[in-house]
């Protein structure tokens, strides 16, 4: 029973250091957004293609952003309230790559560029 006891806390600490070092790869950054945004970027990516390697990716970038979404929409924010989010750099470059790959109409574009040009002030500000 010990060593059943110990091997668990084991498993713990060690599961325990790999997330936290996974997080400290990663600068977090701040980016500003609209409800707009957010719906737009999740509306894109949801009609993407995948690879099955970019499943967990997507998902990650999908549990960051819909939760929020669904918080403003009970808060009765409007489209253009603002929302401050914390993603780290990995889930930003990953949402930028899904986005890139999609596919815009033109009265998307402006919301598009105003989606990126929020992550890639955000991430100036690592650079300072």
């Amino acid at each position: 029973m010990k060593y059943l006891v110990s091997f668990f806390v084991t498993l713990l600490l060690i599961t325990g250091t790999t997330i936290a070092q996974q997080q400290q790869q990663y600068p977090i950054i701040k980016p500003t957004f609209t409800y707009a945004q957010l719906d737009l970027a999740l509306k894109l990516m949801e009609k993407i293609e995948l690879n099955g390697s970019e499943v967990d990716a997507f998902l990650e970038i999908k549990s960051l952003f819909y939760p929020e979404l669904v918080k403003g929409a009970n808060d009765k924010k409007q489209l253009n309230d603002k929302i401050t989010l914390d993603m780290n750099t990995k889930q930003a470059d990953n949402v930028l790559a899904f986005l890139n790959r999609s596919r815009l109409t033109g009265s998307e574009v402006q919301i598009f560029k105003e989606f990126k040009d929020a992550i890639f002030s955000a991430a100036a500000v690592l650079k300072k």
